[in-house]
């Protein structure tokens, strides 16, 4: 593979990681409910991968891969439970006594059947994990320039969300919602849940902490974006996103303490006092105050019946995507209500029924590899160690708010988390442009990065 070749596959990195990130925040933030627009943006995120093995790639560093294997396992874990077994074997399965029964009635006890009791769930779950892998493939792949540019739109990208969000709070729900059947009259923006717009505002929060320093504006642009996409949080009116919303704001305030700590005691002073202002006589406010005093009791029903349904099936689980069909076998008649519960609002609970044992160790050698990447992050340059830190604060925003929602199972966010573990590895070495090679793209963008002076 000549040089030649790497750069121009280098330089279409970018540009094709925005485009799935792009699509996935316009048509993937209504959720399951909204199967034809999972397919698409799984048909574009295919498309993306085919051209990635048809088109040389850069160079990566030593390790970078190792996410995209974990994620991988993941997906020989779901082939797994798919494959028919001997119905002897399949019937000595923990949890399978009802559907025996019920192939029993209905006369199909010789039949092979997978582990998965739900098949074709389990084969959409599959599917969704295809977006993620195209993400995690084009990161691993860029240097820092690359990344802090697509760190950039992802900022950008909830920055129209928020507005969006603005609209649809003055507007009472009346303009601006793209998903009626969601949390309307809420700021949820692009999403159809206002924890989900919560969850991807709190990720493009930290992100600013990797903002490149302007010669112009110095530390007003981390620090106001920062601002602007907290206040988008609370207009949430999230519970997490309140609590979780500290968190996101380290990587940029540690970063100008760090450089300018004589002015940001006071000005950190300053804050709290008009904050604290500014709350007491502030609706959205008093709404986020409200929802925090009273709590959430049906949340622990859910997880008590989903820690039944995993008794019943651990160690082996009931297969990926069979959440709904589960629980609505093991929900006591008193626990059913005016909502429909279909998914456990804890992301670990619903991996340990799904996944069972397999599931859980591959969560925690993730996270094993996610902490020896931030010890390695000291190792790096100023630029990528900001992007790395920034993103392991938007990883523990995301796997704290996983704790009682499941802002994961969102294709746009699931692409977020995929992008921001591949922020955690090493970068991979920078190419010299080839001058003609640069696409239109990135030839008419990068040059206005630079009259912008940003260094």
């Amino acid at each position: 593979m000549t040089s030649h070749d790497r750069s121009t596959g280098s330089s279409q990195l970018v540009l094709r990681a925005a485009v799935l990130l792009v699509f996935a925040l316009l048509f993937g933030g209504g959720g399951s409910g909204h199967p034809v627009a999972e397919l698409a943006i799984e048909a574009v995120a295919l498309t993306i991968l085919a051209s990635l093995v048809l088109r040389p790639l850069p160079s990566r560093s030593p390790g970078a891969a190792l996410p995209l294997v974990l994620l991988m396992l993941v997906a020989v874990l779901i082939v797994v439970q798919l494959v028919p077994l001997n119905p002897g074997c399949w019937r000595a399965l923990p949890g399978r006594s009802l559907a025996a029964v019920i192939a029993d009635r209905v006369g199909l006890s010789d039949r092979a059947y997978p582990i998965s009791l739900d098949p074709a769930a389990t084969r959409r779950s599959l599917a969704a994990l295809l977006p993620a892998a195209a993400m995690l493939t084009l990161v691993i792949h860029m240097d820092l320039r690359q990344r802090t540019l697509l760190a950039c739109i992802a900022i950008g990208c909830a920055l129209a969300s928020l507005m969006l969000a603005v609209v649809q709070l003055v507007a009472a729900g009346a303009w601006g919602t793209i998903y009626p059947e969601g949390h309307v009259g809420y700021a949820t923006g692009l999403f159809a849940n206002r924890n989900h717009q919560a969850a991807f505002l709190l990720v493009a929060t930290a992100l600013t902490g990797a903002l490149p320093r302007s010669r112009s504006m110095g530390a007003f642009l981390p620090l106001s974006l920062a601002v602007a996409l907290g206040a988008g949080v609370i207009a949430t009116t999230s519970r997490a996103g309140l609590v979780l919303l500290p968190i996101a704001l380290l990587p940029v305030l540690l970063r100008q303490w760090l450089v300018r700590w004589w002015w940001m005691v006071p000005l950190s002073g300053v804050a709290v006092i008009a904050a604290v202002s500014l709350a007491r006589h502030n609706t959205v406010i008093a709404r986020v105050v409200e929802r925090l005093h009273s709590g959430n009791l049906e949340r622990f029903r859910f997880w008590g019946d989903s820690w039944t349904a995993i008794t019943r099936s651990w160690p082996v689980g009931s297969g990926f995507g069979t959440f709904e069909t589960i629980f609505r076998s093991v929900e006591p008649l008193d626990h059913v209500g005016l909502h429909y519960v279909n998914h456990a609002h804890n992301e670990y609970l619903e991996l340990m029924l799904e996944g069972g044992l397999p599931a859980m160790l591959l969560l925690l050698l993730a996270v094993v590899w996610a902490l020896r990447r931030c010890i390695a992050i000291s190792r790096l340059g100023r630029d990528a160690r900001r992007l790395a830190w920034a993103s392991a604060a938007g990883l523990l925003v995301l796997l704290l708010h996983s704790l009682v929602d499941y802002p994961t199972r969102i294709l746009a966010i699931q692409l977020l988390a995929a992008m921001l573990a591949g922020f955690l590895t090493k970068p991979a070495p920078s190419l010299p442009m080839m001058g003609q090679s640069i696409p239109r793209f990135r030839a008419g963008f990068l040059p206005l990065i630079d009259k912008a002076g940003f260094r």
